[in-house]
C-alpha cells in the first residue's frame, strides 16, 4: 500500500531543506551571524528605502508580534545593519534606516540566494515551474478562503 504524500507536509519538508542549505551557504559565505529573519528584514528595507519604514511596519510585513520585532531591530542595530531613529513628527514611532553595512550585506546575502534558487530549479523546466507556481496560488487561495471563513464564525 502506498503513503499517501500531503502536499502541505511536502512543502514544509522543502521549506526546511531550502532554509538548512541557504544557512550553510550563508556560513560559507561569511555571514553566519545574518538570521534568515534578518535577510528577509534587510531585504523590505532595501525595497523600500525611499519611504519612511517604521517598526510596526516590519511587524505587519513580517506577521510578528511588537516584542518580538524591538529585540530582531536592537540585534540588527547592534551589528550595525540599521539604525533606528526617532521620528521626528512623532517620537513613540522609531524610523528604521538601513546602513551601509545592511546594504551591503543585503546585496551579498541576495547573490547567494540566487545561487541556490539556480541549483534548486536545475533540470526543471519553464513549463513545470508555471504549473508548480499555479497549484501553489490555488492552495494559497484556498487557505485564504478558509481564513475568510473563520472570520466570518
Amino acid at each position: 500500500m502506498e503513503k499517501k504524500r500531503y502536499l502541505g507536509f511536502e512543502i514544509k519538508k522543502m521549506d526546511n531543506t531550502i532554509f538548512r542549505q541557504l544557512k550553510k551557504k550563508l556560513v560559507e559565505a561569511g555571514f553566519d551571524e545574518v538570521t534568515v529573519m534578518h535577510g528577509h528584514i534587510l531585504g523590505y528595507l532595501s525595497r523600500h528605502k525611499d519611504v519612511d519604514v517604521y517598526q510596526k511596519d516590519i511587524g505587519e510585513e513580517f506577521g510578528i508580534g511588537k516584542s518580538s520585532v524591538t529585540n530582531i531591530l536592537q540585534l540588527m542595530e547592534r551589528k550595525g545593519y540599521l539604525v533606528c531613529r526617532t521620528d521626528d513628527n512623532d517620537g513613540r514611532c522609531k524610523k528604521i534606516v538601513l546602513t551601509q553595512k545592511g546594504e551591503e550585506t543585503h546585496a551579498a546575502t541576495v547573490r547567494v540566494i540566487d545561487m541556490l534558487h539556480e541549483e534548486l530549479e536545475q533540470n526543471v523546466t519553464q513549463e513545470e515551474k508555471q504549473v508548480f507556481l499555479n497549484v501553489i496560488e490555488k492552495m494559497r487561495k484556498n487557505i485564504n478562503d478558509m481564513n475568510k471563513e473563520d472570520e466570518q464564525c
